[in-house]
């Protein structure tokens, strides 16, 4: 017996069950498989999904990013970029806190516009959403991001530090950096705009040994607590 087009949801479930019950196992298989596939996978796709994002929200969710780095004094390895992340978090990041800090590296690669083009708009894109935190650069790079407003003039993070450990910040204050800082065009003038982080223990323990480094931070970032435990961490011991 055919199921009514238009017959109540009700009724259809009872010719269905009935139909059901006349056939063997291996015919209510194929007979589900054959007029209910659609709606099996449908069902099938939908839990795969669902248990996915149960999973990444809830039961293992991704890390938050505690503190991120952008390199760009000098061409480096990766695996020292990733040692040099793994160590900051062990210093900055409580063992109970999903967070790690990373490190990327930016290059400069005048012969290839199109990667240059991708490297900047990476960049700008972590600028405008908050996400980039510290740069590590050279003078001249420092004179370019402090230049357009990309990195921020340091008296309140020196504050902090100060506040924190007044023995750093006499360290600091004899490695400040000075910069034009002209975000809008109108003369700017000479700020405060990095610190000296060159033969960094640290840095000097991690493989990194060029002679000029200069620690700058990025002037969208949210998260300038760690900014300024990155700094004293890599500022102890000069």
């Amino acid at each position: 017996m055919e199921t009514p087009v238009h017959a109540p949801f009700s009724v259809k479930i009872r010719i269905e069950i009935a139909k059901l019950r006349k056939m063997n196992f291996r015919e209510k298989m194929e007979y589900i498989w054959e007029y209910y596939k659609p709606l099996l996978i449908g069902i099938v796709v939908f839990l795969l999904i669902s248990g996915s994002l149960i999973n990444t929200w809830f039961i293992n969710p991704p890390p938050q990013t505690a503190l991120l780095i952008e390199w760009s004094a000098d061409f480096v390895l990766n695996e020292q970029l990733v040692t040099l992340a793994e160590t900051l978090t062990k210093q900055l990041v409580d063992e109970t806190e999903n967070e790690i800090v990373s490190a990327s590296l930016f290059f400069e690669t005048p012969d290839d516009p199109q990667m240059m083009m991708a490297m900047v708009s990476r960049r700008m894109a972590l600028l405008s959403a908050g996400e980039l935190d510290v740069f590590i650069q050279n003078f001249e790079q420092l004179r370019g991001t402090a230049l357009n407003g990309t990195v921020m003039p340091l008296d309140a993070v020196l504050a902090e530090v100060q506040s924190i450990s007044p023995l750093i910040f006499n360290i600091a204050e004899e490695r400040l950096i000075y910069a034009l800082y002209d975000p809008f065009e109108d003369g700017g003038q000479e700020q405060i705009m990095g610190v000296d982080i060159s033969g960094s223990p640290l840095l000097q323990e991690l493989g990194f040994h060029e002679r000029e480094l200069i620690f700058s931070v990025a002037i969208s970032s949210n998260r300038l607590d760690n900014v300024v435990r990155s700094l004293i961490l890599l500022l102890e011991g000069l």
